[in-house]
């Protein structure tokens, strides 16, 4: 068959086109790999799952190292993990649809949707302990390793809701798993829907996520990775009462797809979308580091100040959100960039191999972002 001169013009542009984005990739990929053998090879490291999701679609999914160090089983692309505090984010996508859907009032005392909550000195509302401003403790003594399995998100409630608040709401920024405990309880009141069927209906499976689910300890969970920390494989703990807080597992496949889905409208509306990522303020004005459940840039500059990392200066945009997760043997990472339509999971089965996956993760979003500036 013979072509005409413009039909042979286009096939030569689209072969140009498809051999640079070719080009593109290998170079981003030369580039990566070597950082994450690096860090694979430190001992705090067993395994990594990652997945780079760019636009519509994932464009690089890797696994690495062993799934557990006594069997020597591999990790693989469907190996679950556990992602600690990124299940924030993943109960904040619901309470996203409960907010522009009128069901649920941020600035409202908690009490309004989970009245047998004890009022304390102040009221707290949802919007602040969604930044981590509300008051509402964290951790105490052996509590993260806790044992006993909790039947309901209010059941879990049991193990602070005596608690004073720690100081008054909006006046401090302090880390508290347990506000998402308290959260979780007023999202399945306001959404009157069992939160962890909310999640799988709402959440998990309109965005294609068929490998993320609450570690259930009563239940098996096919392609479970082991987990690790300095002694070998972790001792056992029941994440069942901070399924919002901290009790997740997935692939980092869902997780990459769960972050593309704040890049831009669809899921979610732009305005919940804006609404989630912007930075909150203490009441003095002071930036708080969050958003609605996401962390905000500022908070990454100042972990990575405190860690004399500052060479991250082109990822860590002021429009970049984010959230790390740490568990029991576990540890995980989601960054997100709205601008770039970029979302970057990272998980790995090695309680202390944080440092790694965010050496890893900042890396791999630096190297799109200067690959996308010289394209």
């Amino acid at each position: 068959m013979a072509y005409g001169p413009i039909r042979l013009f286009l096939i030569t542009l689209t072969l140009l086109a498809t051999n640079a984005a070719t080009a593109q990739d290998t170079r981003f990929e030369q580039q990566l790999l070597p950082v994450i053998e690096r860090e694979l090879a430190k001992p705090t490291v067993p395994g990594i799952t990652l997945a780079i999701g760019k636009g519509d679609e994932l464009i690089f999914v890797r696994a690495f190292g062993v799934a557990n160090i006594e069997t020597g089983a591999p990790v693989t692309l469907d190996t679950k993990m556990r992602v600690g505090s990124v299940s924030k984010v993943l109960a904040t996508a619901l309470l996203g649809k409960l907010w522009q859907d009128q069901k649920l009032d941020l600035d409202a005392p908690v009490q309004q949707y989970v009245p047998f909550f004890p009022k304390k000195r102040w009221p707290v509302s949802i919007r602040q302990m969604a930044g981590h401003m509300g008051g509402i403790r964290h951790y105490e003594g052996d509590e993260f390793l806790n044992t006993r399995h909790y039947r309901s998100v209010t059941e879990g409630l049991a193990i602070f809701r005596s608690s004073p608040l720690e100081f008054k709401p909006g006046t401090q920024v302090s880390y508290s798993s347990y506000a998402w405990n308290l959260i979780s309880a007023a999202l399945e009141s306001a959404g009157q829907t069992n939160f962890l069927d909310a999640m799988q209906d709402q959440v998990f499976r309109p965005l294609g996520m068929p490998d993320t689910l609450a570690e259930d300890t009563t239940k098996p969970i096919e392609n479970l990775a082991a987990f690790h920390d300095r002694n070998g494989i972790a001792p056992f703990v029941d994440n069942s009462y901070k399924w919002a807080g901290g009790g997740f597992v997935a692939t980092a496949r869902d997780i990459a797809r769960f972050g593309l889905a704040h890049t831009r409208p669809g899921f979610l509306k732009e305005k919940t979308l804006q609404l989630l990522g912007k930075e909150q303020s203490t009441l003095s004005g002071q930036p708080a580091g969050f958003g609605i459940g996401w962390m905000t840039a500022s908070n990454m500059r100042r972990r990575l100040n405190r860690n004399g990392q500052q060479g991250f200066h082109i990822a860590v945009h002021d429009h970049l959100i984010w959230h790390s997760g740490g568990s029991m043997g576990g540890v995980a990472l989601l960054l997100v960039d709205p601008e770039e339509d970029i979302s970057i999971a990272l998980m790995a089965n090695g309680g202390d191999a944080y440092p790694s996956l965010q050496y890893i993760g900042l890396t791999a979003l630096q190297l799109l972002l200067d690959n996308n500036n010289t394209k």
